[in-house]
């Protein structure tokens, strides 16, 4: 369980990290909101790309699907905040970018963390 849990704060960071810094500037959602959104797309991109796409299906298909979850889950919750999507296009393209190359990286250090996930393909 520990070390789930160390994956899973490496990944807040990352995901923290970008959230709070692009999130605020881009778009109409607060620091403390950026927070919470990165809770949530952290524990279910780790559920769902991490733990069941990783292993199966590569670094290349995770990391997509982490950008698409990421995508659904900052328009929901900036429309559940704002009433609209207020998060500039400029935004979503430095948020996705940014995001797809740490889920890419995050995924070799899974690699070779305690966890071990990611075995079954190599990319």
């Amino acid at each position: 369980m520990n070390k789930h849990l160390t994956s899973l704060l490496v990944k807040f960071i990352m995901i923290g990290l970008i959230s709070v810094i692009i999130l605020p500037l881009f778009a109409q959602i607060s620091s403390g909101q950026a927070i919470l959104i990165a809770v949530v797309l952290t524990v279910v991109a780790y559920l769902l790309g991490d733990l069941m796409v990783l292993p199966r299906y590569g670094n290349t298909t995770a990391t997509v699907l982490d950008v698409v979850l990421a995508a659904v889950v900052i328009g929901l919750s900036d429309w559940m905040i704002n009433g609209f999507v207020t998060l500039t296009p400029a935004g979503w393209v430095l948020f996705l970018g940014v995001l797809a190359i740490g889920e890419w990286l995050f995924h070799k250090y899974l690699k070779t963390s305690p966890v071990r996930v990611g075995d079954a393909k190599e990319e």
